[in-house]
């Protein structure tokens, strides 16, 4: 479970009983943090509906989280969506963190610092290591990143495989478009898929179809609910800050260099031999950096 800013909110407090809860509990505590824009339209019948329980069992999951009842719950939702839920107020409470419009890069820095630091006590190395082996070991590699910003770290990582002979293609779709990329995935083949904060239905969609077709994949994420990391093979996991403000492609960026090491010293001279055959081409057809007019017109 994911945890805010506060100590004393919902997302904290289900994260600090989530090992103790039953199993119906267990299923509204995952509910409720994937759809906190839902939940606060919504009442506790109507909950229970959904996760066809009883309504009682929607009011005591509240009162075993120390609210007086379920509405109590609901206002602490409204108020933490008001706060800190939208994009524009995130990104006012990142710039709200900078306090001297002076040294606004060496805050930011400072902060990222203290992120990776905290990340180191996150990612797994045998976790890291697993994925740097199937991503050598397969035919093909395919990068998800089914939203905005994570399309940029996705781009990078195809990049820097390709460059080692590892076939790599990122895919960027969404919607009914990613249907088509489906097709294409076997189980000689490896996912990779960023997904952040909470699972969007791209990401429930992909992770069934891979586990109903047996593909391995890695999940990189910033969450351990279960239902973001169900069917996930492997999971390199890394909060990226705290919940509800901006965050920036700092800690995701990390880890994909990690991994792009990992497979390095893991191909070891094959590695080195790929970049090597990379600048012989380059060599073959540019001179000083600039393309060579007499190579490409020496045999006319």
């Amino acid at each position: 479970m994911k945890q805010s800013r506060t100590k004393d909110d919902y997302f904290s407090r289900a994260a600090s009983k989530y090992d103790t809860l039953s199993i119906n509990q267990k299923k509204i505590a995952d509910y409720i943090t994937e759809n906190v824009d839902e939940v606060i339209l919504s009442s506790a019948a109507k909950i229970a509906g959904i996760l066809n329980i009883s309504e009682a069992a929607v009011v005591r999951f509240a009162q075993y989280l120390g609210y007086s009842g379920y509405p109590d719950l609901k206002r602490e939702l409204i108020r933490f969506y008001r706060d800190q839920m939208t994009p524009n107020s995130k990104f006012e409470k990142y710039l709200e963190t900078l306090e001297n419009e002076k040294r606004f890069y060496a805050q930011i820095a400072e902060q990222e610092i203290d992120h990776l630091k905290d990340s180191i006590q996150s990612v797994d190395d045998e976790s890291l290591n697993r994925a740097a082996d199937h991503i050598i070991g397969k035919q093909h590699r395919f990068i998800f990143a089914t939203a905005g910003s994570n399309e940029a770290i996705a781009s990078y990582l195809s990049f820097r495989l390709n460059r080692f002979k590892l076939r790599s293609t990122p895919v960027l779709t969404s919607g009914i478009k990613l249907f088509e990329r489906f097709g294409q995935l076997t189980p000689d083949d490896f996912v990779i898929h960023y997904s952040f904060y909470k699972p969007l239905n791209d990401h429930r969609i992909l992770m069934d179809f891979l586990k109903k077709r047996s593909i391995p994949n890695l999940l990189i994420t910033d969450s351990l609910i279960p239902s973001m990391v169900d069917h996930a093979d492997i999971v390199l996991f890394a909060r990226r800050g705290p919940f509800g403000v901006f965050h920036s492609l700092i800690i995701p960026m990390a880890i994909t260099n990690a991994l792009i090491v990992a497979v390095a010293q893991k191909l070891g001279v094959q590695a080195i031999e790929a970049l090597e055959d990379l600048s012989s081409i380059r060599e073959s057809y540019a001179f000083d950096g600039l393309t060579s007019k007499e190579t490409f017109f020496s045999s006319s």
